[in-house]
């Protein structure tokens, strides 16, 4: 299986060429917490989190 690429938007207009990390669709360098990826993942956890904590309670 052959690993895509970033693809993501680049200052100088045109795409990234780095390989993506495995599991997303970005490199490791716009893979940040503010990416679409990343804010994914943080609500997610959040949304986990919260339901562990409403268990504790009952």
């Amino acid at each position: 299986m052959k690993q895509p690429i970033c693809g993501a938007p680049t200052q100088s207009g045109k795409r990234c060429q780095n390989k993506a990390v495995i599991g997303t669709s970005r490199c490791s360098k716009h893979q940040g917490a503010l990416s679409a990826y990343g804010v994914q993942q943080r609500k997610k956890k959040e949304a986990e989190a919260k339901m562990k904590k409403i268990r504790k309670k009952r």
